[in-house]
């Protein structure tokens, strides 16, 4: 039963992958959505075994390696953490193939689109379910490899495939601390294997502080963490469900999934989790600060990922690694919610993403209203629904570590900004006038049912799984004492946020618009704090620069051409150009030569 789980979207990636034109749009669709559905089945009884027994299980299926230094096996570990994410990776991909169905009709490749989303969610699996950091390495970088073709499926258009080729050399950037922490690991522990590992944190070890900042590099890449994050807002260049799939609800939390999984080694190391909460509450306040100035609909749930994964790794940093696991799951059905509503937004009015060019939608297309709304309400932590249960109380949570206050004010102040983005989302996008041509949205309606349906199950999602998995994945977490007042100031702030944007855009307007837009620190947040900018003018172009000049000229066409192949060849044809000139044909210059050498031996042996 455990290896089904891995194998089922494998066979259907590969049966749709290679014969895709023989099933067809239709079976290449019904197959991956089926097998995706018994996994899902497989994975409801796994967690179901796993609540039962309340131990993990370990199955070594066959070895990588098994020399007398090193031995790593192919193996699951299933065990809380493990069966949590196998339910939310199986639950999003299966309704996120059964959304491609109807998004992706008529385009002539959706056979290997469907491929492609099976192969992404066989690799997920294989993340989560490692026992040791190599297997999930491999894991980590096939979805990276996925993510690649996902984000470049239209490879015809020229900034998709700059998006994804920028997607992948920034994740390459994390993805050497994660190989260097597994080096320094084996150097340190002499395994990789999560459980031999989480016993031997205990014991000192000079090099725990440099693993797990190594590790973090990981996930600062991987989960789109300040620093490493200027991929996830070009990544929306690609498909729809491809965000809503890789980079809301299940690759951006492997990073997030790398911390939680090595929390004994990170526990042994206060520096590395001081660092780590800093991290998260800069991305948090960072990209929700870029999200209230974005006009690109996928823009602003994408930057408002990259903060979400801000607060999951900001209270890692205090060693909540259940309350993280739980926002992660909370996360993943409202926020893909959030890009399958914008995108079936995006498709019934002919693939517009610019707000200010929307408005007008409520009456045309309401269910997709109604999804966006609960799940941007959900997003804002409105009580009662998902987000509310988790993101309140790694606020609480944060609160209680006096030292690090400041991340307490940046979290609520982000949460402020969070509600504000996502009411002028909803106001922009369906309630206000439209800006578009007379009419133009009068043949706009409701997308067919294998899009609107995916809908309404995630939009459930959002409103009971947190009340649902509160006591099971929170059942160790001690609930802080802080002051009521401290408790209501999360929520005030994001009503504050709320109500602030619905004064300036439905009060105020248009002026409001325009005193948004004057402000002084608009550009700035609108620039994305300008990392783009300073990246490619100060990093990317001195790097070009030395590789030109130094590397390339200095290295390759000047170094090793004198004495690599092509300086070795030229010496070697020199050298046999003048023994060649030995060969004179004069037989007293062979008879003086032989009676030299045979001088030189008898000397020799003398």
């Amino acid at each position: 039963m455990y290896v089904l789980v891995l194998w089922l979207p494998l066979v259907s990636a590969i049966i749709s992958g290679l014969w895709g034109r023989k099933i067809g749009t239709r079976g290449a669709g019904r197959l991956t959505s089926t097998c995706i559905i018994l996994c899902w089945g497989v994975s409801c009884i796994i967690l179901y075994e796993v609540c039962l027994n309340g131990a993990a299980t370990y199955i070594q299926l066959w070895k990588w390696f098994d020399f007398e230094l090193l031995t790593v096996s192919f193996g699951l570990q299933i065990d809380v953490i493990s069966s949590v994410m196998l339910i939310v990776v199986t639950s999003v991909s299966l309704l996120v193939h059964i959304y491609s169905t109807g998004y992706m009709k008529g385009d002539p490749h959706v056979p290997r689109f469907m491929a492609y989303l099976s192969l992404f969610t066989f690799l997920m699996i294989v993340l989560v379910t490692s026992d040791n950091y190599l297997q999930l390495f491999i894991g980590w970088e096939g979805v990276g490899v996925c993510s690649y073709l996902l984000i470049n499926f239209w490879l015809t258009r020229i900034r998709a495939n700059r998006a994804a080729m920028k997607a992948m050399l920034v994740n390459r950037m994390g993805d050497i601390g994660v190989v260097l922490a597994m080096l320094l690991m084996y150097r340190e522990f002499g395994t990789l294997d999560f459980s031999t590992l989480s016993g031997l944190s205990g014991t000192d070890a000079p090099h725990m502080t440099a693993i797990c900042l190594l590790l973090l590099m990981g996930a600062v890449g991987k989960s789109a963490q300040l620093g490493l994050h200027t991929w996830l807002p070009d990544a929306m260049e690609g498909p729809t469900p491809v965000s809503a799939l890789i980079h809301a609800a299940t690759m951006v939390t492997a990073g997030v999934y790398l911390i939680i999984r090595s929390g004994p080694l990170f526990e042994k190391s206060p520096m590395a989790l001081t660092v780590v909460t800093i991290i998260g509450a800069l991305t948090a306040f960072f990209a929700a600060t870029t999200g209230v100035v974005q006009n690109d609909l996928k823009k602003v749930v994408a930057y408002s990922t990259c903060s979400q994964l801000g607060y999951m790794v900001m209270v890692c940093g205090i060693s909540g690694y259940s309350t993280s696991l739980f926002h992660l799951m909370n996360h993943a059905f409202f926020k893909a919610l959030l890009f399958l509503s914008a995108g079936s937004a995006i498709h019934a009015i002919g693939d517009e993403q610019d707000m200010r060019k929307m408005g007008g939608l409520l009456r045309a297309i309401p269910i997709t209203y109604v999804s966006i709304l609960i799940g941007s309400m959900s997003l804002m932590g409105f009580p009662y629904l998902t987000g509310f249960y988790s993101k309140d109380l790694i606020l609480e949570l944060i609160y209680g570590r006096y030292y690090i206050a400041f991340a307490y004010w940046l979290g609520s102040v982000s949460a402020l900004l969070t509600a504000f983005y996502s009411m002028r989302l909803v106001y922009l996008t369906f309630m206000t006038e439209t800006n578009a041509r007379q009419g133009s949205w009068d043949n706009v309606r409701e997308s067919s049912r294998a899009i609107t349906v995916p809908l309404c199950i995630l939009a459930l999602g959002s409103i009971f799984v947190g009340y649902i998995g509160k006591e099971f994945v929170l059942s160790n977490v001690m609930s802080p004492i802080v002051a009521n007042g401290v408790k209501m100031i999360p929520l005030l702030f994001s009503l504050l946020g709320g109500s602030l944007a619905l004064f300036l855009y439905v009060v105020v307007a248009p002026r409001g618009t325009i005193w948004l837009q004057g402000l002084p620190i608009y550009p700035f947040f609108n620039s994305a704090w300008q990392f783009n900018h300073v990246v490619n003018h100060y990093v990317i172009k001195n790097v070009f620069k030395f590789g030109h000049k130094v590397t390339y000229k200095v290295i390759d066409r000047g170094l090793l051409e004198i004495v690599g192949p092509e300086g070795v060849s030229k010496i070697c044809i020199r050298l046999s150009q003048k023994i060649s000139n030995l060969q004179s044909g004069l037989i007293f210059h062979y008879a003086l030569t032989m009676i030299s050498f045979v001088v030189g031996f008898l000397y020799a042996t003398a």
